[in-house]
């Protein structure tokens, strides 16, 4: 039998059947392979890449005394917002233990027990090694974990939200951007969530009659429930800032709407934009200003540290409404005067020739009652235009130009009087030389 070696030599080997030397090959393959899993089973640990190695183990205690045999849970908080949780049971001196855990960074559990209806779980644990980890849990009529538990919805708010209403022809789509901060240093659940469900850690309310719910960005789509009253999500919430993204429409029949925007946590601060080209807005929030973002110029509005389960409203009424009928006022009125100032000359030549001197005193009063008239509604116009324009619901273009055309009517009005006065000074002086 001739055999290669590892320098690439031709060895004869005699007094080796052919057989013998396949078994002399399959024993080395098998020796080889088993020293280098012996190996890798050593090093794993080691690197860290070893699963379901560690292990937690502790006793639960109440008023310094183990709590013997009783029910109580592993929770552990994975990649992903995975959530598992493994049931357990202290023995008759209150320890417990829970082997064959995940170990590294992105796994973190915690060791729970319900005790007089109220959950008392342990500090966070990561498992880095093999080594156990200890675990210590008081239970009984502790002060501080009350304290812990009554400020646990404390611990999560909106630092901003922002709300974009755009105009379509049937109806307004609605963008909101939520950023929500988790301020504690471990996942956020909320003990009894809205509308008293248990596991909800986020509830954001919806206006009534939204549709066309889309896609809901910066959470975790299989926690995410949204059903009439708002979005909520069902799995805890990590530490630190998170934006949520959602779009939807609501119904829009070209008149008068009113939004409610509501709110479960305490907000600093509330941003909204409302088209303003299509629409005049009111709000009980302060306006802000215009704010122009390609290819819409947006009203917008502002709202300081809001309380949670506050509300603030916002009421939208067609600007082109609004507008027309402040066109046709002015022009009516323009018009009007122009015909007063065409008439009245022929209307007083007419009356100086053909009517007796007590029916030109008559006329005489009535153009300057009817002068007096066209300009008690020239102010009001104008005082009318000025609350418009303070309240929002008119655009500082158009302000400025019906504001410019009423105040050159009442120059026209006054110089008209003055006209017409002297000129029955004029006549009343005629008459006396006669």
């Amino acid at each position: 039998m001739i055999l290669q070696t590892d320098c690439g030599c031709r060895q004869q080997v005699y007094g080796v059947s052919p057989g013998m030397g396949s078994l002399i090959n399959l024993g080395r393959l098998f020796w080889t392979g088993w020293l280098c899993s012996a190996l890798m089973i050593g090093w794993l640990p080691r690197l860290g890449l070893a699963e379901g190695v560690g292990r937690i183990r502790g006793i639960i205690q109440r008023e310094g005394k183990g709590f013997a045999e009783q029910r109580i849970m592993l929770i552990r908080f994975g990649p992903n917002q995975d959530v598992q949780r493994f049931p357990g049971q202290t023995d008759a001196e209150g320890r417990f233990s829970f082997d064959n855990l995940e170990t590294g960074p992105a796994f973190t559990y915690f060791v729970g027990i319900r005790y007089k209806e109220q959950l008392h779980r342990s500090d966070p644990v990561i498992l880095q090694d093999t080594e156990p980890a200890e675990v210590l849990l008081e239970v009984g009529e502790s002060s501080a974990q009350e304290a812990q538990e009554s400020t646990e919805q404390a611990k999560l708010r909106i630092i901003n939200h922002l709300i974009v209403i755009v105009g379509r022809s049937a109806h307004l789509e609605v963008r909101e951007v939520v950023r929500v901060v988790n301020t504690g240093p471990t996942p956020y659940i909320a003990k009894q969530g809205h509308g008293g469900a248990a596991g909800i850690s986020l509830h954001v309310p919806l206006p009534q009659g939204y549709s066309n719910m889309g896609q809901v960005q910066g959470l975790n789509a299989e926690y995410v429930h949204v059903d009439a009253t708002g979005l909520s999500y069902t799995a805890p919430l990590p530490p630190g800032e998170h934006q949520v993204v959602y779009t939807y429409n609501l119904p829009w029949h070209d008149s008068l709407s009113t939004i409610l925007v509501q709110r479960t946590l305490e907000t600093s601060m509330l941003d909204v934009l409302v088209e303003d080209e299509r629409f005049n807005t009111t709000s009980d929030l302060q306006f802000g200003g215009r704010v122009p973002i390609d290819p819409h110029v947006f009203a917008h509005f502002r709202g300081m540290n809001l309380e949670a389960h506050s509300r603030s409203w916002l009421q939208l009424v067609p600007r082109q409404t609004s507008i027309s009928w402040l066109q046709r006022g002015a022009y009516s009125l323009i018009v009007g005067i122009m015909l007063l100032g065409v008439c009245m000359p022929l209307r007083d030549a007419w009356h100086g020739r053909a009517q007796p001197e007590q029916e030109t005193d008559v006329l005489k009063h009535t153009q300057r009652q009817d002068v007096k008239d066209t300009g008690r509604y020239l102010l009001r116009s104008i005082a009318r235009l000025d609350d418009e324009h303070e309240n929002g619901t008119v655009d500082d273009a158009t302000y400025q130009q019906h504001r410019q055309a009423y105040k050159e009517q009442l120059c026209m009005l006054v110089e008209q009087w003055q006209r017409t006065d002297v000129s029955h000074k004029a006549m009343d002086g005629w008459r006396a030389e006669v």
